[in-house]
């Protein structure tokens, strides 16, 4: 799943100048991202991984700010206890644009590997 791509653990390094606040957030919320998809079984820790990706999303460029809104308002379907999967796997399909967007300018503008 691309979703588990972007919430895998993830190689973070150097930033460019100009997309320095976008990547420090990138950064400081790689230890929230190391258990991959697993936090988005606890309705607590979707929650808290939720606010993580809020924390990414407003310090985003416009280039990509959609696409971390977008996995945003995915990510917060898991903050309620017995989510509907059903949906939730439509959304996902309708996310893979968007997951492909963030990992390639993740990686071209920040260095931040997220396909491991």
């Amino acid at each position: 799943m691309l979703v588990a791509l972007l919430l895998s653990g993830t190689t973070l390094a150097g930033c460019s100048s100009s997309s320095g606040s976008y990547c420090d957030v990138l950064r400081s919320v790689q230890a929230d991202w190391k258990g991959g998809i697993a936090p988005l079984k606890d309705p607590a820790a979707a929650s808290r991984f939720a606010a993580s990706v809020a924390e990414v999303e407003a310090s985003a460029p416009d280039e990509v700010k959609p696409d971390w809104a977008s996995l945003h308002t995915l990510v917060q379907k898991f903050t309620v206890a017995n989510p509907d999967l059903a949906s939730l796997t439509k959304q996902l399909q309708g996310f893979e644009a968007s997951a492909k967007r963030i990992e390639v300018h993740a990686k071209e503008t920040c260095q931040v590997d997220l396909s491991r």
